[in-house]
């Protein structure tokens, strides 16, 4: 029954994007027609005789490919203007400006927005032969005036008439009846992934392909990318080969390690501030006049004994109360390949030092972040990184538990809060291919502006890993 409704909600979620832009098909399935909608128990012999069932079972249809929750599925590919040229709605792509909405820096501090700049103008520059300009605007309240004749707008901040109410907990992008482009996601650096599907789309060719359109005309249409699924992941060939729901009264040593004990930034890591109870891995910060290393703050950190490469993580977590970032202790989900991270073994993340992977830092009540460390990227010596910023999605991290989820594979990296996708990155050279380590920690800040008597906690309720048969890697 769990596959049946599993496929059932699957399908319901791919017909409801088919049916926001283009034509139905002219005979939808039913749920008879869907794969796994046998009867659930078999009819015994002797009701097979009275009903004259036959001898053999049918045949039953192969299982069609789950949706991937990374790329929409587009029911039908655009034709080319017989004179070559592109256009939307009707309107020359050469009369297009493209403008992004970029949040003050105050609310996104790390993120590159050359990155994010580079990531748009880059592949339509490619794709078309022709140098675009792309305009930045940073105005806080709701944008309902044109900043262009034709626009491409990137950011939740934006509406127009045709354009669906901004929600943060999408990611979505679209063309309204009168050819504006838009795009929205929870995190501003998702824009380079959706602009390339939007891309790949339009000029009907697989984007980085090399491959040369002759045009291609688009019209009205609204696109949102499909959340996770486990059903897909085991579809992938993905098997679950670690969970640990912390059902115990202690940590599980067989399998885990404390971990950077000792000194750390403005404080100590202490085995004392890990322990297990009513079903949850507690990591507590506080102050203390008798710590096993003196008087100071404290915080933990634990890490799986075996190493990873390759495979999909995830943690459903409660972080800790935090007033700012760099003023109090902080929650971590995070992947690393060596103690202390070292640039010069990272070699773009494709070196013996690997990648660290910050699955899940957070900063605040509504504020989370997914950062790639990698350095020798385009002939950087320090360290350099790919950060992905998400607010505004309505959660509070530390009120309420949240999953936080990376799959890692050959390709790319992909960052998951509640199975939306947040991050999309190959950073540097590539993904990392060496084993890592799995560790969650309570950060500690480089110095704090909370009173002693404070006490924070993180709490981890499980955390599973997935990964495909070695054979398969």
């Amino acid at each position: 029954m769990k596959r049946l409704t599993s496929l059932l909600i699957a399908v319901l979620m791919l017909l409801a994007v088919l049916a926001s832009c283009g034509e139905q098909p002219e005979n939808p399935p039913t749920s008879s027609d869907l794969p796994g909608s046998e009867s659930a128990e078999p009819a015994s012999e002797s009701e097979q005789e009275s009903e004259s069932e036959p001898e053999t079972e049918p045949a039953t249809e192969p299982e069609e490919p789950l949706p991937n929750p990374d790329k929409p599925f587009y029911e039908y590919e655009y034709a080319a203007p017989e004179d070559g040229s592109f256009s939307i709605c009707g309107i020359p792509l050469s009369e297009y400006s493209m403008v992004l909405f970029f949040p003050a820096t105050a609310d996104y501090n790390f993120m590159n927005r050359k990155l994010i700049v580079s990531g748009l103008k880059d592949p339509v520059n490619q794709a078309t032969g022709s140098e675009w300009d792309l305009k930045i605007v940073k105005n806080e309240k709701y944008d309902t005036e044109k900043w262009a004749d034709h626009e491409i707008l990137f950011g939740s901040n934006f509406h127009r008439e045709g354009m669906p109410e901004s929600d943060m907990k999408k990611n979505y992008y679209g063309v309204t009846a009168d050819g504006t482009v838009y795009f929205s996601s929870p995190s501003p650096m998702m824009y380079r992934h959706m602009w390339q599907l939007f891309l790949e789309e339009f000029f009907g060719v697989p984007y980085g392909s090399g491959e040369q359109s002759g045009g291609c005309a688009v019209t009205e249409c609204y696109r949102e990318l499909p959340n996770f699924n486990e059903a897909w992941l085991r579809q992938q060939g993905y098997e679950n080969v670690f969970t640990d729901e912390f059902d115990g009264d202690a940590l599980n040593l067989d399998v885990w390690e404390y971990r950077a004990n000792g000194a750390r930034r403005s404080g100590y890591n202490a085995p004392s501030q890990i322990s297990v109870k009513d079903g949850n891995l507690v990591l507590t910060g506080e102050y203390l006049t008798d710590g096993e290393y003196g008087e100071g703050w404290y915080a933990g950190m634990i890490t799986l004994k075996q190493w990873y490469r390759y495979g999909y993580y995830k943690a459903e977590i409660r972080c800790n109360e935090n007033v700012g970032r760099n003023a109090d202790f902080w929650s971590a989900f995070w992947i690393q390949a060596s103690s202390p991270y070292d640039p010069a073994q990272s070699q773009g993340g494709i070196g013996p030092g690997g990648s660290e992977l910050d699955i899940m830092e957070n900063w605040g009540p509504d504020a989370v972040s997914c950062t790639i460390w990698v350095s020798g990227y385009e002939g950087n010596d320090g360290l350099d990184s790919d950060i992905f910023e998400v607010r505004y999605m309505g959660n509070d991290y530390a009120q309420e538990f949240h999953t936080f989820a990376l799959l890692w594979d050959e390709d790319y990296y992909r960052f998951y809060v509640d199975d939306i996708l947040v991050g999309y990155t190959n950073f540097g050279y590539g993904t990392s291919h060496v084993e890592e380590q799995v560790i969650l920690s309570l950060e500690l800040p480089a110095g704090f502006s909370v009173d002693p008597g404070a006490v924070r906690e993180m709490l981890v309720n499980s955390i599973e890993i997935w990964q495909k048969p070695a054979a398969e890697q």
